[in-house]
């Protein structure tokens, strides 16, 4: 035992003839109050670094519930949009896939079209208000979505034609 290092171990003899182990002997030795006082202040800035951490990830959970709450409150003024649109009249039955006009006549009443502004043309008996595109699920895509909802349908039909994540790139969809 010539070297610093091996001068540092000594042997403990547990169970004699069986099993020796090598213990470091500043591991024996007792307690300083600086190393206490040093240890305590690690305890203390593990504990921040926990909490730091778990404070972190309840901020990524607590925006997530923000976001789903707003999207939740998305989905119900969407649906009770749907219901409302269902219940104007029209005198056709409404098939998906198609696109119809919201028309508002001088008492207030609305009504359903097949026929678009331009398709009127100066002869329309009401006012123009919307346009509506309705779904499979019966629900309804304002006008102004229908671009937007081209593109993300795209990219669904894209990804079950060929259901892996490579679909889900950035290119533009035509």
């Amino acid at each position: 035992m010539n070297s610093s290092s091996e001068a540092q171990k000594i042997s403990l003899d547990l169970m004699p003839g069986q099993l020796d182990i090598c213990v470091n002997a500043d591991a024996k030795k007792p307690p300083e109050p600086e190393d206490l006082v040093e240890l305590a202040k690690q305890i203390e800035c593990c504990q921040r670094s926990v909490q730091a951490s778990a404070s972190s990830r309840l901020h990524v959970i607590v925006k997530q519930m923000q976001y789903l709450k707003e999207q939740a409150e998305i989905i119900l003024k969407e649906a009770q949009r749907d219901v409302e649109l269902h219940k104007i009249p029209c005198n056709f039955l409404k098939k998906p896939g198609n696109v119809y006009y919201v028309y508002v006549r001088k008492d207030g009443s609305k009504f359903f079209s097949m026929l678009s502004p331009q398709e009127w043309g100066p002869s329309c008996p009401a006012t123009y208000s919307a346009a509506y595109k309705l779904m499979p699920d019966m629900t309804w895509i304002p006008e102004d979505e229908f671009t937007s909802y081209q593109c993300t349908d795209n990219v669904v039909q894209n990804i079950l034609c060929k259901p892996n994540f490579l679909a889900l790139n950035n290119e533009k969809t035509e």
